[in-house]
């Protein structure tokens, strides 16, 4: 017979299992100060990138910069570039390229991190099958009552796109929607019109650090050239299903986040108001970066952020918890309604 001991620590085994397997490094060998390290995803074994120093610890990863500096990185579904940023994070700049460093990038913006990708697909793929999200791989802990989920989403329905796919309390919880109905800003181009520029910069930035939007070489001038009013068009399968991603265009996608605060894991929905999310994701990172084929499931990039407290079996739930903590008896299943 199990013992409350022998359980307990069987959950902190099972708990810590994903943190081993990624590689993360242990956190006094994390380069920042600020409590944040960002990986490779183990998830995504089969993409390798060239991070700017190499570990000499065996199966233990090197982190990524989160300053901006460009890593290349190589996949059976896409090469290129890849930066990303965190805001709040002691990182200094190690690359001579011409992006911006992470202080003048984040002045006078809400934006808490952000990452681009600019590179080749080396298969054909239709624009709806290319998604992004996050996944994780044991329920939640911790979880909120469905009720205040589902009515959460339905207030949040006019700001997600149609194809915004959501199952928060299975055994392996996931959102997802098409890449294109979600990054920010996006660009095509030839890759003549690019050649020569160094791999220390990405082609199409604009003065103000951002991606220039350019849809022209998809051919349709019903397509906006407006990244708001893309997304928007983007987020109906229809649109999406006319166009495929071909091999001899080098992309470019440019996501940014102003709610979720990476460097305490947070969900700053208001001022006034904010959720910690680190209780919630039994041992679990998100994903920093993330693109992935629909039909096969191969990743054509992946990268986590983790921050020292989900290694933390024992992290308690906020204060705002008890207010949201699941309970059978008011929880609404598929189906049911309230008069």
């Amino acid at each position: 017979r199990i013992t409350t001991n022998q359980h307990a620590e069987s959950d902190q085994i099972t708990f810590s299992s994903y943190a081993r397997e990624s590689g993360l490094p242990i956190s006094v060998e994390w380069p920042s100060q600020s409590s944040m390290v960002v990986i490779a995803s183990h998830r995504n074994s089969d993409v390798k990138y060239e991070l700017p120093c190499k570990t000499t610890l065996g199966s233990i990863k090197y982190p990524l910069p989160m300053d901006g500096s460009v890593v290349t990185f190589s996949g059976p579904l896409f090469e290129g570039k890849l930066v990303s940023r965190i805001r709040d994070v002691d990182d200094k700049p190690s690359s001579d390229g011409n992006l911006m460093s992470n202080e003048d990038y984040f002045r006078n913006r809400s934006r808490q991190y952000q990452w681009s990708v600019q590179g080749r697909f080396k298969k054909r793929i239709r624009f709806d099958e290319v998604v992004t999200g996050q996944e994780f791989g044991r329920p939640f802990r911790n979880a909120p009552s469905s009720r205040i989920v589902k009515k959460g989403l339905h207030l949040l329905k006019h700001k997600l796109p149609d194809t915004f796919e959501c199952e928060l309390f299975s055994d392996e919880p996931r959102f997802e929607h098409p890449l294109l109905a979600g990054c920010q800003h996006f660009r095509v181009d030839r890759p003549e019109d690019i050649g020569g520029i160094p791999e220390s910069h990405f082609y199409g930035v604009g003065e103000d650090g951002d991606i220039i939007e350019n849809t022209i070489l998809l051919g349709d001038v019903e397509v906006p050239q407006d990244g708001l009013a893309r997304r928007k068009y983007f987020s109906k399968n229809s649109n999406l299903a006319k166009y495929h991603f071909e091999t001899d265009f080098v992309y470019t996608f440019d996501f940014f986040s102003n709610f979720f605060v990476p460097s305490r894991y947070r969900l700053d929905l208001t001022p006034f108001f904010s959720i910690d999310l680190i209780p919630y994701f039994n041992g679990y990172p998100l994903f920093m970066s993330m693109a992935k084929e629909k039909a096969s499931g191969k990743y054509l990039w992946a990268t986590e952020m983790w921050h020292k407290r989900l290694l933390n079996h024992d992290e308690p739930p906020g204060r705002m918890a008890k207010f949201f903590v699941s309970d059978s008896s008011s929880s609404l299943e598929d189906g049911d309604t309230e008069n």
